[in-house]
């Protein structure tokens, strides 16, 4: 399978996805066979989840243990990982035509270990920043923007939830 024989990039995409197809070098013969394909896509799932949460729980004990001297290194890992790599994958579902953001199938029991580090990290940025300056400022709009968020989602979620059952009633 070419990377490109599955990519149908409309005129303005094209080039992220190119640019994708690069970095996952989607033309490599690996993927030709559909059961390595598969086992592949599997594997980089559980690898992305993975690298997400051992992230966040990197970034939680490096404000929980560095302090306000670590803290512009742990906001970097987390808007890497929990922006810019959520982002990309996201984007890149989405071009393909996959739409992920179903809020009813977001609520799962597997989010609860994900919220917990959420949680740490943006308990232990709100207590490791400066209060005043730069840092200080990026610092508590990071938490109070990431704590709005998660809410925002969790309400979201349940709002789908009632609506799926009431129209299955």
């Amino acid at each position: 399978m070419s990377g490109d024989d599955d990519v149908q990039p409309d005129g303005r995409n094209g080039w992220f996805l190119r640019a994708a197809g690069v970095v996952g070098d989607l033309d490599h013969p690996f993927y030709e066979e559909e059961r390595q394909r598969d086992v592949w896509n599997e594997a980089c799932a559980v690898g992305l989840q993975v690298a997400l949460w051992l992230g966040l729980a990197l970034a939680a004990a490096m404000v929980w243990l560095g302090g306000a001297t670590a803290l512009p290194y742990a906001l970097a890992v987390f808007a890497l990982l929990a922006g810019v790599t959520s982002w990309v994958t996201v984007s890149y579902a989405q071009r393909l035509g996959v739409r992920v953001e179903d809020p009813a199938g977001v609520l799962r029991l597997r989010l609860v270990p994900y919220l917990v580090l959420l949680a740490l990290f943006l308990t232990g940025v709100v207590r490791a920043a400066p209060s005043d300056g730069f840092v200080g400022g990026l610092a508590q709009g990071a938490a109070v923007g990431g704590a709005a968020g998660t809410l925002w989602l969790l309400a979201s979620g349940l709002r789908a939830r009632r609506r799926t059952r009431s129209e299955e009633a």
